[in-house]
Order: C-alpha cells, then sequence, then structure tokens
C-alpha cells in the first residue's frame, strides 16, 4: 500500500494559519489495457493499445504502450483475424474496410493483463447538403464582427443519432505544412440541440470550442437539420501558402455512435479543467470492457466554407 502525503491549508479562527499533514492511503494499482480506436466508415482498422499507470507513477514521457498484444477483430461474431503491429508508429492494423451498418468488436489480450474488449455499431453516412455563410452577420459580446454559418443535412428516421460537428480553420503556419488543420476558436449558437460539455444550458454567448460541437438529434429526429453558428469574421479568411495555393476553412460533420460522443465530451471537459483545482471531478467515459478507453466507428462528411 502506497502512501501520499497531502498538505492541506487550515483556516485558524485566531490570527494566523498552519497546514495539517494527512496521510492518504493510495490503494494498489493494477494495470489494465487502454484501447485507443476511432475509425471512419470507408477506411481501414487502426488500434492504438497502451496500459494504464498509477497515479503516483505517473511521469510525463512514461512509455505506456503496449506492443506484444494480440488484437482481434470480429465482424458481429466472425472473427476477421489478428491485426498487424507495426514497429515503427506502434499501430496495430487490420485490412479489413469498416462499412456503415456493421457492427465490429475488438478483443485484446497480452501477457500479465485481463483481456479487454470493446463493441461499435456503425451509424450510417450523412452528408452535408449546403454550407451558407452570411458575412458580418453580428456583432458578439466582446464588440467583434461574427460570420454566420448556416449547415443543412437530412437526419435519418429513428432517435438515436449522435453529431459531433469540427470547424477547421487553416492559418498561416498550417498552410506550409500540407494544409493540417490545427487551430481552435469559439463557435457561438442559440441552437437547442447543441448541448455544453458542461451539461449546462447555452446561448448565443456560450464559447463553445471549435474543435468539438456536440448536438444530438432528439429536436430534429428525421427531418432536414439547419444548425446555425457564429463565428469571428477574421478566423474564416483563407490563408495562401508560397505556391499561392489557398487553403479555406471546413466543417467535419461526424455521425458518431453513442459511446463516443460521450467520450468526446467527457474528455473535452476533463482537458478544459485540466490543473483546475477548483473544477468538478470527471472521468473520461470509456466503452471498453475490462479496460479503459474507446473503440468507435464513424461516419464524416467534409465542405470547405467559402
Amino acid at each position: 500500500m502506497n502512501t501520499y502525503k497531502i498538505l492541506v491549508p487550515v483556516l485558524a479562527i485566531v490570527a494566523g494559519s498552519c497546514t495539517k499533514e494527512i496521510k492518504v492511503d493510495v490503494p494498489e494499482h493494477q494495470p489494465s489495457l487502454v484501447i485507443s480506436s476511432n475509425t471512419s466508415v470507408d477506411d481501414t482498422f487502426r488500434v492504438q493499445i497502451g496500459k494504464s499507470a498509477a497515479i503516483l507513477k505517473y511521469k510525463p514521457n512514461l512509455d505506456l504502450s503496449v506492443s506484444d498484444a494480440t488484437v482481434v477483430l470480429y465482424e458481429g461474431d466472425k472473427a476477421l483475424g489478428a491485426m498487424v503491429h507495426n514497429k515503427a508508429d506502434g499501430i496495430y492494423t487490420a485490412a479489413a474496410i469498416a462499412e456503415a451498418g456493421k457492427k465490429y468488436t475488438i478483443k485484446v489480450s497480452a501477457p500479465g493483463f485481463t483481456q479487454a474488449e470493446a463493441t461499435s455499431d456503425v451509424p450510417s453516412a450523412v452528408k452535408i447538403k449546403s454550407i451558407k455563410r452570411y458575412p458580418n452577420a453580428r456583432v458578439d459580446i466582446d464588440g467583434m464582427q461574427q460570420d454566420e454559418i448556416r449547415i443543412s443535412f437530412d437526419d435519418p428516421s429513428g432517435v438515436g443519432d449522435f453529431y459531433i460537428l469540427r470547424l477547421l480553420m487553416p492559418t498561416v503556419q498550417d498552410s506550409f505544412m500540407n494544409g493540417e488543420y490545427v487551430y481552435s476558436t469559439c463557435v457561438n449558437t442559440n441552437d437547442p440541440s447543441v448541448e455544453s460539455i458542461y451539461n449546462e444550458s447555452i446561448d448565443q454567448n456560450t464559447c463553445l470550442s471549435s474543435d468539438g460541437i456536440f448536438f444530438r438529434d432528439a429536436l430534429f429526429n428525421g427531418t432536414t437539420k439547419e444548425l446555425r453558428l457564429f463565428v469571428a469574421s477574421n478566423v474564416l479568411l483563407p490563408v495562401e501558402d508560397f505556391n499561392g495555393t489557398l487553403f479555406y476553412p471546413g466543417i467535419e460533420l461526424h455521425h458518431v455512435p453513442e459511446a463516443l460522443f460521450r467520450y468526446q465530451k467527457s474528455y473535452q471537459f476533463a482537458s478544459e479543467n485540466m490543473g483546475n483545482p477548483f473544477a468538478e471531478p470527471t472521468n473520461v467515459y470509456s466503452n471498453v470492457v475490462n479496460g479503459y478507453g474507446i473503440f468507435s466507428v464513424v461516419s464524416i462528411d467534409y465542405e470547405e466554407v467559402k
């Protein structure tokens, strides 16, 4: 049993202050397998396998990868064979192509670990019907000009569809690196379907991360949905590289299983509150049995914003 010492400030009734030493017995940690896989429809399966670490033994740059695992992919009850480990990047791959409407399971075993497994249904393809941009549509709470972007798509019939929308904006640096999009900004909306990662109500002044805007079809099941977003006008400008090629902002519409929806929301919540001693503690959601992480297959459509 490890003993962890915490120094807790104690407010004295009289003037002055002191510290009190509290000894906390931290239970021994039994490492478990960690699965990380988010495959797109019409793409091959790629999986990272790692292991969990005790809180007192974790440190930056600690190698938690597992290279000797046996990873077997299933379509329904049919085994598609063992996935192959690539020593160069540490990724396990399969030749199978993810198909919409199917159900896939992954089972992972490794010496010294309990076998872990996870299952994902594959959502149908949902295409963006149109993207309309209205320059200088409003002024935000800080007096900045915002453009309005309207994204429409047809939601499949049957309640229970989950979506994550990403707004991808190029920077000058990104355009010099083969158009990689990594820049994040605030997005505003008053759409009642959009959910805060804090599970609180939002309004047109709530800052939502362009890395992940979460909504489900409870209010528009089986209809054409138009999502209205407001974004700072200056971040939607295209950038030009040395060759004169223009890189435009883009919209990714992810049609996702509920498990990935919950995982991404809780992961973003935990990431934004990392290091904040006053933040509400949260556990990142996992769909892995006897382990941690996420295994999912998503349908993604992409269109540029011009």
